[in-house]
């Protein structure tokens, strides 16, 4: 597991694993993405978008939880580490407000 990769979790629902590699407790800290067809529109620079496999998805920054590294089987679906400046931007607007 890789910090920034998406994996797929049952049910097709996408996670974005956010957690250091550094740290390993068993679980990672994970925030779902959704596709932008499914949500309301994305808010701001909390919620940004990738386009995962071509589809639109908002990643629900404030909604990321702790979950059992078991549950990210697989290998990942996607790399969004190319996108780190605009997901660290959405973690400092959970945590600080800007």
């Amino acid at each position: 597991m890789a910090q920034f990769q998406v994996y797929l979790l049952a049910k097709d629902r996408l996670v974005l694993d956010l957690q250091t590699d550094l740290i390993d407790t068993g679980s990672r800290v994970v925030a779902p993405l959704f596709p932008k067809s499914r949500g309301p529109s994305p808010i701001g620079r909390i919620e940004p978008e990738f386009a995962i496999a071509g589809v639109p998805h908002v990643l629900h920054t404030a909604e990321m939880a702790a979950i059992p590294s078991g549950m990210l089987n697989g290998p990942p679906v996607a790399d969004l580490t190319e996108f780190d400046y605009e997901i660290r931007r959405a973690l400092d607007m959970v945590f600080t407000g800007f």
